[in-house]
């Protein structure tokens, strides 16, 4: 009999120790919306305690003791100097050196456009996937349109989603399309399922809700198979969560000041039995910083700010943009161009011209505001017929009106017509020809569309000089002791 209990006392602890081994957690850690506020700085929201930053994230993932996976959610330097004059450039030195598994883009990642990000992510040490993104039917390179990752046993499988109506609507990504963000989260879920994996995560940046447009609560309820959306692009400061039947719903805050975990339970079969979320603020005094993250980050913001108070010129008066008329600052920047260039003229687009230049004193920083693309400078011949269809073209275009430096336009409006330009009139009094041939500058991107039509494809030949436009337009405003701005009626309106 006593050894009959023993037996059984022996199987009851072997079964205690197995149970307990075959329940098993995984951390998810994730970021989104830091915006370029990559550094540990005091935050009143929080008393003023010191916290935030890449420094303290790396830290805190080094006094992690079970298995975790770190992702990132996007829309990294929108809203700070550092982020915007860096465009992004501080990622592979600062968050290279954090331990994420994978990471996201969201559509404000695209402002200076694709090549510039796909310079980032190049240097970047770990994989950048998004799943409703295509350039000219293909999934960007190097990007992945999901991933799959096992960590201490169980697959998880990883899809992104951007939404789709900024990446659709400008006139910057030539190319580039965004598909459906629904259609695309069934698509995908269904495909990691097929692939074996447990658990199903999207990073979303779709962004708030609008009225009558796509939420992550819509993905949720569309595409049941997501266990966790982790979602980005809402700018708010503070995690929010929210459930949707099976799916929970995590947005971290922005900023970088905490870090959202959510732990994951699973049972002897990998099956997911419970899933929690936590905010975790990043404060210094709790984790610490990392000395080489925390170096690198003050190096960087003082660079920053050398460049952002440089002086560039003086104005006498604000030089204002506008997008869709003729407008003193375009005047001015396409006699930037045109100078420059020697050619016969210039062609820019308004929607690049994205703020005017104060009155008073004219920095670095209020350049970059101006124009904040690395678009270079083409040289393009053409025929005289193929310029003006062109220009027509690029006056039926909603609030991009083209600006133009070296020549003056008459056009006219007919009710219900389009546009139609009656004459062109180059500096010196020369008249446009239909069959001569002109040289004029314009940048790379309104060569590929930029207006939202392609009509400047129909060039005879172009050459790219591969000289950004910004920096020839800063060089120009540096030769101007007081900056005043020029004259419009460069196009003139007739009956």
């Amino acid at each position: 009999m006593k050894k009959r209990l023993l037996v059984f006392a022996l199987l009851g602890l072997a079964c205690l120790c197995g149970c307990q081994k075959e329940v098993k957690t995984l951390d998810v850690f994730y970021t989104s919306d830091v915006q370029g506020f990559f550094w540990t700085r005091p935050e009143p929201r929080f008393g003023n305690r010191e916290v935030g930053g890449y420094a303290v994230l790396k830290n805190f993932l080094a006094a992690q003791k079970q298995p975790y996976i770190l992702l990132d959610g996007g829309n990294w330097f929108s809203q700070t100097p550092e982020g915007l004059l860096s465009k992004g450039g501080f990622l592979p030195q600062l968050a290279g050196s954090v331990p994420y598994t994978a990471a996201s883009i969201a559509d404000k990642d695209l402002v200076f456009g694709w090549p510039s990000l796909r310079q980032i992510l190049q240097q970047m040490p770990y994989p950048y996937v998004i799943s409703n993104l295509t350039i000219d039917g293909k999934n960007p390179w190097p990007t992945h349109d999901y991933l799959i990752r096992e960590v201490n046993g169980v697959k998880i499988g990883l899809f992104a989603l951007l939404d789709p109506k900024p990446v659709n609507s400008t006139h910057r990504l030539t190319g580039m399309r965004a598909t459906d963000p629904v259609a695309t989260a069934k698509e995908m879920s269904e495909r990691l399922k097929e692939k074996g994996v447990q658990i199903v995560i999207l990073l979303s940046s779709v962004g708030s809700p609008e009225k009558e447009g796509i939420s992550d609560s819509t993905i949720a309820e569309e595409a049941p198979n997501i266990d966790l959306i982790l979602s980005s692009n809402m700018d708010r400061e503070n995690a929010e969560t929210d459930k949707i039947n099976k799916t929970l719903i995590v947005y971290p805050g922005s900023k970088l000041d905490s870090l959202a975990r959510v732990r994951l339970t699973f049972d002897k079969n990998n099956q997911l039995t419970d899933i929690a979320f936590t905010d975790v603020l990043l404060t210094r005094d709790d984790y610490g910083e990392d000395s080489e993250i925390a170096a690198a980050t003050a190096a960087l913001r003082r660079e920053t700010q050398r460049k952002m108070n440089a002086r560039v010129t003086t104005a006498e008066t604000a030089v204002r943009g506008a997008w869709g008329r003729e407008s003193a600052l375009g005047n001015l920047l396409t006699d930037c161009l045109h100078k420059w260039s020697r050619l016969d003229g210039a062609v820019l687009n308004s929607d690049s011209i994205r703020q005017s230049l104060p009155a008073g004193r004219v920095t670095e920083y209020d350049v970059y505001k101006m124009y904040p693309y690395s678009d270079a400078v083409t040289f393009v011949t053409l025929k005289g017929r193929a310029l003006q269809r062109a220009l027509e073209a690029s006056l039926a275009v909603k609030d991009n009106f083209p600006q133009i430096s070296g020549m003056s336009v008459e056009y006219t409006v007919k009710p219900g017509g389009n546009p139609r330009i009656k004459r062109i009139v180059f500096d010196g009094g020369r008249i446009l020809r239909p069959q001569e041939t002109y040289r004029i500058a314009m940048t790379d991107h309104v060569m590929a569309g930029g207006f939202g039509h392609d009509e400047f494809i129909n060039a005879l030949e172009f050459k790219n000089t591969f000289v950004e436009a910004r920096q020839i337009m800063r060089t120009c405003l540096l030769k101007y002791k007081q900056l005043e701005a020029p004259q419009t009626g460069r196009w003139k309106k007739v009956q």
